[in-house]
């Protein structure tokens, strides 16, 4: 059972970097140095609630889409990914974090549905109501980008097409082994009716099944709102979205009893996410010292995270989407309906290697795995400038300091004592520690080797 009582104790540093790592996209040293000292219920509620810039959709895709050609279709595609990396390359808010979990559980692929216009509406429902899942659940019914990922806007009384209702107990709610063949069946019937007219989806009855239905033991003339107020008043339904808060939040493979106690926290607040996140981030059992680096990064939280560490937020919106599609996840472009696999599926002896190299190039100022320079979105040449990245901590001119500092702010466990002197000699390259001067020439090499050090260490790829 997890110990969800609140930690009162206020946060020390290596504390608020474990919470930043796993509240944000962006765990840099100027963000977890804000909530040094607070209780963690108040770094919690800070971080929730700290204003957010607006984020208006691109101006097409307010337009009524007529695509016929392929390959605008594709570059529309592509100024979707450089438009939603922008965001998350420059904003520290959680919500942009959640909302990766929720695109993950209701996944739309660009090749599928095609319209990107339709894949931004999405994308903004989901950051509207990114804080609660019962109205996400009731939205992404009629949204015009599920309804053609999963066929609903060819679904009419009849002729019901079962892929939505199926994927919405197995993957969006409930989970295998917690409904039955029927109870998709009849739910299938009951999603009919939906069309998509522009930029939205529609409802219209004359083409709904509203005759009566049994779904989940409910018999009724059941329509698609009721088959979700159902579902989530299913024990089951909680469960499956508090393993979900869990394995994004605190740890892979929670036991049973852990999801529960969060599956609680989620009836009582009605499916809202942010007063369980208030209570889960800040409790006991969040701060267990064998939780911190139990989770695997993601690519976008592996390139966005370094990119903010070194405070690099303009570098091209484009290489970040290259790189994250090498390292298998490319943007708005899930594998199949069940989103990514995430956690030891994102390290294979593939993506490793080139984790490794993406660390080490973009240290130096490269793209990955070749001499091309990093840039902005302009084109113009960015390099990373590690020195002010060192001076942001206390004793920089102490080099055995300067290495627990650095390697605090960039790895989510800390390292042992024949770690600290590795490092160090690999920073100092032959020089002795009293030659360390942070204002030297040397020092932008020497800050560098120790940077491509750490972004080396497996230990790196954990949060």
């Amino acid at each position: 059972m997890a110990d969800l009582r609140e930690r009162t104790r206020p946060l020390a540093l290596d504390e608020a970097f474990h919470l930043v790592r796993r509240m944000t996209l962006q765990p840099t040293y100027a963000l977890a140095a804000s909530v040094v000292g607070k209780r963690p219920s108040e770094a919690v509620a800070a971080l929730l609630d700290a204003p957010e810039a607006p984020f208006p959709s691109p101006i097409w895709a307010l337009q009524t889409p007529n695509i016929t050609d392929f390959n605008e279709a594709y570059r529309l595609f592509i100024e979707m990914q450089n438009w939603w990396l922008g965001r998350v390359l420059t904003v520290t808010s959680p919500r942009e974090r959640l909302i990766m979990l929720w695109h993950n559980t209701f996944t739309s692929d660009y090749l599928n549905v095609y319209v990107s216009h339709w894949m931004v509406a999405q994308h903004q429902m989901l950051r509207t109501h990114a804080y609660d899942y019962s109205e996400i659940s009731r939205r992404i019914v009629g949204d015009a980008a599920m309804l053609r990922y999963l066929n609903g806007d060819q679904s009419i009384k009849g002729r019901a097409n079962e892929n939505f209702a199926r994927e919405w107990f197995e993957l969006f709610s409930l989970g295998v082994g917690n409904y039955s063949e029927p109870d998709v069946l009849e739910a299938a019937r009951a999603f009919t009716g939906w069309r998509i007219s522009g930029l939205v989806g529609t409802y219209n009855r004359q083409l709904a099944d509203l005759g009566e239905k049994t779904i989940l033991g409910q018999t009724g003339p059941w329509e698609w709102k009721d088959v979700i107020d159902i579902t989530l008043r299913q024990p089951a339904c909680a469960r499956f979205i508090a393993r979900k808060l869990l394995r994004s939040y605190v740890e892979h493979e929670p036991s049973a009893e852990t999801i529960e106690d969060v599956a609680k926290l989620l009836r009582s607040s009605d499916y809202k996410i942010r007063p369980v996140l208030l209570t889960l981030l800040s409790s006991e059992y969040f701060f267990t010292p064998n939780l911190r680096g139990a989770l695997i990064k993601s690519p976008l939280e592996l390139v966005v995270g370094l990119a903010s560490a070194l405070n690099v937020a303009t570098v091209s919106r484009q290489y970040v989407s290259q790189v994250m599609t090498r390292l298998t996840q490319e943007p708005f472009y899930p594998p199949t309906v069940e989103g990514w696999k995430g956690h030891h599926a994102w390290i294979t002896s593939s993506t490793f290697p080139q984790r490794q190299r993406f660390g080490e190039s973009f240290v130096d100022g490269r793209q990955i795995g070749s001499s091309s320079k990093l840039t902005d979105d302009a084109g113009r040449t960015l390099v990373p400038d590690v020195i002010a990245f060192m001076k942001q901590f206390p004793d920089t001119n102490d080099a055995e300091k300067i290495v627990s500092n650095v390697a605090q702010a960039l790895l989510a466990v800390p390292i042992t004592k024949e770690q600290h002197d590795v490092l160090l000699e690999i920073m100092l390259a032959g020089a002795q520690k009293y030659e360390w001067d942070i204002n030297s020439a040397a020092a932008v090499q020497r800050a560098r080797f120790l940077i491509q050090a750490i972004a080396r260490m497996p230990e790196f790829q954990l949060m």
